[in-house]
């Protein structure tokens, strides 16, 4: 596969852009190179009430440089301040924003979705509502989707995570979920308007499922991956042996490995879609 040099690209500073749909804002965390092939939705983890999108300024920074995309980063609210799912309503301004101003902002209207853990079960959403209510599916060109959480009753590897799981305890998954989703009955947690892998599938652009095998959350990505590629759509499953809960963020060759498979995949859809204008 290709392997970009990064040692003589120029840097890429990131600023914020405030936007508005109505009487609705959000702040946005842009990352925008010289050349603009693409842009990259980019939705951070952190289990619903953590984080900001500067958080992914190093992998955002690498990812605008090496694939000559815009990365967008969405800072949408946290809860418990802003009850879920506020969170969801935030992702779905910033892809209206986007499909909207995609041409005009950055001279593309080719567009990628990404996340990880919490993220990419928002950017599953995301996805969804650019098909069923933006009616815009064909300009999302790839999904990138990272150990993320698509069912929020909770999976079998979910289920059985203990005191010694690695990253996030079974208490702290407890305690997440408590906070996040209070009160919330089995059958709400699995609406398919907040759990993406009971949802339809179908028309759908390609994907890229990353995880580990010591994560928590394995048996979400073995399922949503299945199904997006039952559902008709083309995918891409990438497992790392003993990789826990988040280890794409962590300083290890295994994470470099992930991380450049994943721009790598970037790269290529891009080259594909300048060819066939396609996603199959």
């Amino acid at each position: 596969m290709f392997s970009p040099d990064t040692r003589f690209k120029p840097s890429v500073t990131p600023f914020e852009k405030t936007v508005s749909i109505g009487t609705n804002k959000i702040t946005l965390r842009i990352f925008k190179p010289d050349t603009v092939k693409a842009v990259i939705l980019q939705i951070y983890g952190g289990g619903w009430c953590l984080g900001t999108a500067a958080f992914d300024d190093p992998l955002n920074h690498l990812k605008a440089r090496t694939c000559q995309v815009a990365v967008v980063g969405v800072n949408y609210r946290l809860a418990p301040e802003f009850p879920f799912p506020a969170c969801v309503e935030d992702c779905r301004l910033a892809a209206k924003w986007l499909i909207a101003n995609a041409q005009a902002e950055f001279g593309t209207t080719n567009i990628f979705i990404s996340g990880y853990s919490a993220g990419a079960h928002l950017a599953a959403l995301t996805t969804l509502y650019i098909r069923d209510s933006l009616h815009a599916i064909g300009n999302v060109k790839g999904v990138t989707l990272e150990y993320g959480c698509f069912d929020l009753s909770g999976t079998p590897s979910f289920r059985q995570a203990s005191d010694s799981t690695l990253v996030l305890t079974r208490k702290d998954l407890d305690e997440d979920m408590q906070l996040v989703f209070p009160g919330w009955s089995p059958e709400q947690l699995r609406n398919p308007q907040f759990s993406p892998l009971y949802a339809n599938l179908s028309n759908l652009p390609p994907a890229l499922f990353t995880v580990g095998t010591a994560d928590f959350l394995l048996d979400d990505t073995y399922f949503m991956e299945a199904r997006w590629r039952n559902a008709g759509n083309r995918t891409f499953l990438a497992v790392y042996p003993d990789c826990p809960h988040g280890f794409t963020l962590m300083p290890t060759l295994m994470a470099e490995c992930a991380n450049r498979t994943i721009r790598e995949w970037i790269i290529s859809n891009i080259e594909r879609m300048s060819s066939t204008n396609t996603f199959k």
